[in-house]
């Protein structure tokens, strides 16, 4: 084992002595050229690797710490909450639709509601950087309620009302309530008449104030 590291020492070291002969000597440009081009080749390939290295990294970095931050935040909106956050959809049982289309009908008020207050957080954002741009007080309340129930597992609860007219009482309590809210408005194509509404979307709120609105109706 001692005999083969001192056999590589010495193959690196007259190496390393006929290189810097060459240098020294002024050797032909054929050999100058084959002891630095792979100095040089070597050097780029590390530079380019400690490039692609530091982006991927200052993504990662980047990505690690924002998560935290976005944590925080949610599970102090649901501590100033102080109580459970959830969302109900209220479904017209006299239009006697069937399972997947109440499903499907269910699927667009939840999301109708939530692509309202992401539009309200992008204007957040964005008043983040304008001091002209200010939020009134009831979307700020929507910004703290969206972000307690998504930390807390965005909870849906299905009910039941007879027919439209208790559909829009229904909504115009949570208006009043101001409680975020939306009314799907069918386009017809299957089951139902073009423009029947199907379902009212109630929340996310508190507990209290959404059983304030929706309290007295049955589970589907």
């Amino acid at each position: 084992m001692r005999s083969a590291t001192a056999g590589v020492a010495l193959s690196t070291s007259s190496f390393l002595i006929d290189t810097l002969s060459v240098l020294v000597s002024g050797g032909t440009d054929e050999v100058h050229l084959t002891v630095v081009r792979p100095f040089w080749t070597g050097f780029g390939a590390a530079f380019l690797l400690t490039l692609v290295l530091s982006f991927l990294m200052k993504g990662c970095m980047t990505s690690w710490l924002r998560w935290p931050v976005e944590r925080c935040r949610q599970l102090s909106s649901l501590a100033a909450v102080g109580e459970p956050v959830k969302m109900t959809l209220v479904v017209r049982k006299d239009l006697k639709m069937g399972n997947g289309k109440i499903a499907a009908q269910c699927a667009h008020a939840a999301v109708a509601v939530v692509e309202e207050i992401l539009e309200i957080k992008s204007r957040q954002v964005a008043a983040s950087s304008d001091a002209t741009m200010t939020l009134d007080s009831t979307s700020q309340l929507w910004l703290r309620w969206y972000a307690a129930w998504h930390v807390s597992g965005c909870s849906k609860v299905a009910l039941q009302c007879p027919d439209e007219e208790t559909l829009m009482a229904i909504a115009k309590h949570a208006k009043e309530v101001q409680l975020p809210f939306c009314v799907i408005r069918d386009a017809g194509r299957t089951q139902i008449a073009p423009g029947s509404k199907t379902v009212v979307a109630v929340g996310p709120g508190p507990k209290s104030l959404i059983d304030e609105v929706t309290g007295q109706l049955k589970l589907l």
